[in-house]
């Protein structure tokens, strides 16, 4: 029998709910330095080279690598430990995100490198999630906090901050400059490095910082117990399978619905908004009562409402309708997310936690430009209500398959 991460700590002491607090406020500081560099960096990109195709370059070299980079770093978060990465993780992607301008103010930032400070900014977004979730479990157990509360909480504060930081950061690149932005973001992650460092305090899982087993056998092995694991196989292509439904949803058919049927931006900036506004409600419902049920029922309700909320959106109602279906279906959908970190918390064993959970998380991110390439292409053969009608089947079909796995009865 192996032990997971969500058994480490004895829970109380002098510093009960402190650690915990400490880490959100990081996580908030850092998501929404995070928001307003992904909107500072197109434009950036744009004013300095004035060349869309460069733009859509890095977006591209960036989104590999990062999948890439998220794989292969998993065994870090294992050998360094939750904290350290954590901290590596905000340290780096500051420091890249500040050398930018600064490279630029000095006439020494040329395509390769701007491409590669880029890159680096990003490259340990998904080894640093597994770790901040698996500090997550011990300060949970300090607090005396369920662990879908936790996770739901740490969820509020990362969508909220995405909410408030993107608009925000529009605004300042259009008042301050795309530069200004990539330093405040800099800043934000210097800040959620800080705070980690110093006032979030954790025991590790046994073995992590400690005499590290070889590189790559550590990375099969992760991946082994991964495929053999029914429960963790069954939620990483559950996973896939949502993220790639949801990519097409949120890319395409939303974007397509606002052009063409209800003619406006304006309409899409407000159905966002109105799905961001729901999952952000609906994520703090579960964190109030959520751990009082089960987590394969809340996995599977939840996804199953999420699919049948896309039926009526086929017929393509007035933006009122629209928003209001969209408010509820973010709400459904958002206890989704932290029952399926609860589940890898408890069931992947304390040693592989970083890798199995950078992996699963790699594989969700492949399936995203492989599900909104899909949708274009059903668009375009088959209209918009029929892609909706497609997509809702295929999500009810995927909440079917969960239903009959017997691996998930493990949740």
């Amino acid at each position: 029998m192996y032990e997971s991460i969500a058994v480490i700590g004895k829970g109380g002491g002098r510093r009960r709910g402190w650690g915990m607090r400490a880490l959100f406020a990081a996580v908030g500081v850092g998501a929404l330095g995070e928001a307003m560099m992904l909107v500072a960096v197109p434009w950036f990109v744009l004013q300095t080279t004035g060349s869309v195709a460069r733009t859509g370059l890095i977006v591209a070299v960036v989104a590999v690598g990062t999948v890439a980079a998220g794989l292969v770093a998993g065994p870090l978060v294992d050998r360094w430990g939750f904290k350290a990465m954590a901290v590596a993780s905000y340290g780096v992607g500051g420091a890249a995100a500040a050398c930018i301008p600064l490279l630029h103010h000095l006439g020494a930032l040329g395509f390769p490198a701007l491409t590669a400070l880029v890159l680096a900014a990003s490259m340990l977004d998904v080894p640093g999630a597994a770790a901040v979730t698996g500090l997550v479990s011990g300060l949970a157990d300090e607090a005396g906090t369920p662990l879908e509360r936790a996770n739901a909480l740490l969820g509020g504060v990362h969508q909220t901050a995405h909410l408030v930081g993107a608009p925000l950061g529009g605004a300042a690149a259009a008042f301050l400059g795309a530069g200004s932005v990539l330093l405040l973001d800099a800043a934000a992650c210097g800040l959620a490095a800080l705070v980690i460092a110093c006032y979030v305090a954790r025991p590790e899982p046994a073995g992590a910082g400690g005499p590290a087993e070889r590189y790559l056998a550590g990375l099969r092995a992760g991946l082994r117990t991964l495929y053999r694991h029914r429960l963790l196989r069954t939620v990483t292509v559950s996973s896939a399978a949502f993220n790639a439904l949801d990519s097409g949803l949120s890319g395409v058919i939303l974007v397509t619905y606002a052009y063409q049927h209800l003619d406006s931006a304006a309409a899409l900036g407000v159905l966002l908004m109105a799905f961001g506004l729901g999952t952000v409600a609906g994520t703090l419902g579960f964190a109030s009562v959520g751990h009082r049920f089960g987590g394969r029922a809340v996995y599977l309700r939840s996804s199953l409402l999420a699919g049948l909320l896309l039926l009526p959106l086929a017929a393509l109602p007035p933006l009122p309708v629209g928003a209001m279906l969209l408010a509820v279906l973010g709400a459904a959908a958002a206890p989704v997310g932290p029952v399926r970190t609860a589940a890898l918390q408890r069931h992947v064993p304390r040693g592989q936690y970083g890798r199995v959970t950078a992996a699963v998380d790699t594989l969700a991110q492949v399936a995203v430009p492989l599900g909104a390439s899909a949708t274009v292409a059903s668009v375009g053969l088959l209209g918009l209500s029929w892609t909706l009608l497609a997509v809702a089947g295929a999500y009810l079909l995927v909440v079917a398959c969960c239903w009959a796995a017997p691996g998930l009865r493990e949740m």
